[in-house]
């Protein structure tokens, strides 16, 4: 009888961790999308067309630095990982100096809602 109830408590413990780390997960990646990637006036579509201040960039690479460490919603993780990271290399790139056309459009395809959409969210 004992042994059961440290062997639920355990479960609900376990299952309790699971969903705080998935609802956090899920923030840090609504956040970046919302407040960095998402919308014709945002720090992302400045970056592209160039109005953006360096504040900005940098402020958007920081922002997008948060995915580090995220996991896949759905889908294969190595492949989420790699998305991420090309994202925050580009990202990086931008921010320190590089605004040529091809750096931009290596942003611009990192960062491509779609591909990571269709692969990783739910």
């Amino acid at each position: 009888m004992k042994i059961r109830f440290i062997y639920i408590l355990a479960i609900a413990c376990l299952s309790i961790s699971i969903t705080y780390a998935d609802d956090e997960n899920h923030e840090i990646i609504a956040k970046v999308m919302k407040e960095g990637l998402k919308g014709k006036t945002s720090p992302l579509a400045k970056t592209l067309s160039g109005i953006a201040t360096d504040e900005e960039i940098a402020e958007l690479s920081k922002l997008i630095n948060t995915l580090k460490g995220t996991t896949a919603p759905i889908g294969d993780q190595a492949e989420y990982d790699q998305k991420i990271a090309a994202l925050i290399k580009t990202a990086e790139i931008v921010a320190n100096g590089d605004k040529s056309q091809p750096a931009l459009d290596r942003f611009e395809e990192a960062a491509n809602c779609k591909a990571c959409h269709s692969a990783h969210k739910p």
